[in-house]
């Protein structure tokens, strides 16, 4: 059975001994009913390994061993999701997180039901979304939640490959418009009206490659995931890494 894995910063890492948050301490001790001498694993998000930890008191633990994370795409990945309602957006945030993101910019549309940029407390709240997904999946690096963006802003702001899945487009298909080797893709998706025309053509004025998602119409939510893991699946990246001992990894 694997250990149950938590986030820790720098900060709370000293030689071999880690100290646990109030919020992790009470979770290990209350939720999880852990005890001492029980193993857990942590990751800092710099390290490129976890931490095996052994509990030896109330929210403190001692480094025994190290295990190897999962390797992060090669490719940079920074999505441009259209700002969504709570309970429509979060899934989001957390899929992303499993497929691998560098970075997620929630996107203010033309069509977005959401018209103001989140306050501290939501964005408090989806860092906590990242950091948990990353806990779950195994991955050593929680993506970057960047600041809310108008469309013009965040078309300005993405660099390399860009993709805007568009359902007025017909015939482009996605592996039409990446290239073997290509290192940093920015995805855009719309919100639930799609994007408005006018942003389609400012985003082809901007370089952006307007794609198909095939002939039925997604939902939002679900095509910002369909996008990324056909973007890393066409560049040989979704499973990068992968053998077949990893699934044989010795102890917690």
């Amino acid at each position: 059975m694997k250990a149950h894995r938590f986030f820790v910063g720098s900060d709370q890492v000293r030689g071999d001994r880690v100290r646990f948050s109030e919020d992790q301490a009470h979770q290990l001790r209350s939720v999880l009913r852990l005890r001492t001498g029980d193993l857990v694993r942590v990751f800092d998000g710099l390290t490129p390994v976890d931490r095996l930890v052994e509990l030896v008191a109330p929210g403190e633990g001692a480094v025994v061993d190290t295990r190897p994370q999962p390797p992060e795409p090669r490719t940079k990945l920074v999505m441009y999701p259209a700002l969504l309602q709570r309970d429509k957006f979060e899934p989001v945030l957390q899929k992303l997180t499993e497929l691998g993101a560098a970075a997620i910019a929630p996107v203010i549309t033309a069509r977005s039901l959401v018209r103001e940029p989140p306050d501290e407390r939501r964005q408090a709240r989806w860092r906590a979304i990242l950091r948990e997904a990353a806990e779950q999946c195994g991955r050593g690096v929680v993506p970057t939640l960047l600041p809310s963006l108008t469309f013009a802003q965040a078309i300005d702001s993405a660099e390399g490959t860009v993709i805007l899945a568009y359902e007025r487009e017909r015939r482009r298909q996605l592996r039409s418009v990446l290239r073997p080797g290509t290192t940093s893709v920015c995805l855009f998706v719309g919100p639930e009206g799609g994007f408005a025309p006018d942003e389609a053509d400012c985003a082809e004025r901007a370089g952006a490659h307007l794609v198909t998602l095939g002939p039925r119409v997604l939902r939002t939510e679900t095509a910002s995931p369909v996008l990324a893991a056909l973007v890393l699946y066409e560049l040989g990246d979704l499973s990068s890494g992968f053998t077949t001992g990893d699934d044989d990894d010795p102890g917690p």
